[in-house]
């Protein structure tokens, strides 16, 4: 009787072991290949963090060559010093940062070190918008004379597939 038994078995432990090795192995392959994703995920945005910061950098600087700039004489459409009637160069075109002002401080571990364009935009008597005069209300321009200067500057991480450029607008009296 015991003879009998044995026959009728038909392999059916095994078939189940081999279909939860199956499930267990496409298990870990998507969580290995999830794992990839998310690694790659992280390494983007540190190295989107990082160029935003060297931008941020070149932006100081941008501001720092302004603040202890003498005369506007310098904006001479010339190393990213656009004068009040130059014309803007295109930002997102890579020749356009080839001779233009580069950050003051070194930043290790950067593609490129920050750079920056500034534009003079005239002082705020020259500025039309401030001298709409509605209904003859204040005939001359209140306070000190301001010169406005528009900075943008482009900043890389360790590689150049993330650059980022930002701008600010910046007074000087």
């Amino acid at each position: 009787m015991n003879f009998n038994l044995h026959r009728n078995q038909t392999g059916f432990t095994l078939i189940m072991s081999l279909l939860i090795l199956v499930v267990l192995t496409i298990l870990g392959l998507t969580s290995t290949q999830s794992t990839r994703t998310e690694v790659a995920m992280a390494g983007n945005l540190r190295e989107s963090d990082m160029a935003f910061q060297v931008a941020e950098m070149g932006l100081s600087s941008g501001e720092e060559f302004i603040q202890t700039n003498v005369s506007n004489t310098s904006f001479n459409d010339s190393n990213g010093l656009i004068s009040k009637t130059g014309y803007d160069p295109d930002y997102f075109d890579t020749t356009s940062w080839s001779s233009v002002q580069t950050s003051t401080a070194t930043i290790a571990n950067v593609y490129t070190q920050p750079k920056y364009i500034i534009k003079y935009l005239g002082d705020r008597s020259q500025n039309e918008v401030a001298l709409v005069n509605i209904g003859g209300y204040g005939t001359a321009q209140p306070g000190i004379t301001v010169s406005n200067y528009r900075v943008t500057a482009k900043g890389s991480g360790q590689t150049d597939s993330a650059a980022r450029m930002i701008q600010s607008y910046y007074g000087k009296d």
